[in-house]
């Protein structure tokens, strides 16, 4: 009996406090209901007080977030200052994330063919250039729960899901190579995405 009222409570427990704070989240600030008052009155004898020019208080509309800041993913850290003496690393340019590799595109192309074979990816078609077209399937990983996710037991969440077909898109970078993560219809991925697989080729590159 005690193991069936435990899951109960807790869901009560848990309903109590959303609606308590449902009480509170849309309550507006005192100061924005404010009201100008009549003028002060002096009593005769006593100077005037000096204009002064009200005070106006607003609040700046904030940027509604876009794209990959929605991703309730942690960022991933990476090296972006050249990677010292670190033979690839990841970094960013005005076309989104790229692994930057230290090596030639043609070594690189070669480089990459057996670093998605040895990745346990499956090489869809091979391209002397660089551009291999292959395809990912990520391990699902649970996520460590929260206090709330844990009193709501009956939720499973897990690691963001970045499966899917893609391809490679090599471009010369002075003695370097940048290689970037492509959709299988040759857009560029989002952020998240291309850090977490370009993250396993810079493992196996660098």
């Amino acid at each position: 009996m005690r193991n069936i009222l435990k899951p109960a409570l807790l869901l009560v427990f848990a309903s109590t406090l959303m609606q308590a704070c449902s009480l509170f989240k849309d309550k507006e600030p005192v100061y924005l209901a404010s009201e100008e008052g009549r003028p002060l009155q002096l009593p005769e004898g006593f100077d005037k007080p000096r204009p002064v020019n009200p005070i106006v208080i607003s609040i700046a509309e904030m940027r509604t977030p876009t794209g990959d800041e929605l991703s309730a993913m942690p960022p991933r850290a990476a090296t972006t200052a050249g990677g010292g003496d670190a033979n690839a690393y990841i970094a960013w340019s005005a076309n989104g994330a790229f692994l930057a590799v230290k090596d030639s595109p043609q070594s690189v192309s070669r480089r990459l063919r057996f670093a998605i074979q040895r990745s346990g990816m499956n090489l869809v078609q091979r391209d002397d250039e660089g551009g291999h077209q292959f395809e990912y399937f990520q391990p699902l990983q649970q996520m460590e729960k929260s206090f709330w996710g844990k009193v709501m037991f009956w939720r499973q969440e897990y690691m963001a899901n970045y499966s899917g077909a893609y391809k490679l898109r090599l471009e010369a970078d002075g003695d370097e190579t940048r290689v970037y993560l492509m959709t299988a219809a040759g857009e560029h991925t989002g952020t998240n995405a291309a850090e977490h697989v370009l993250g396993i080729f810079m493992e196996r590159l660098g």
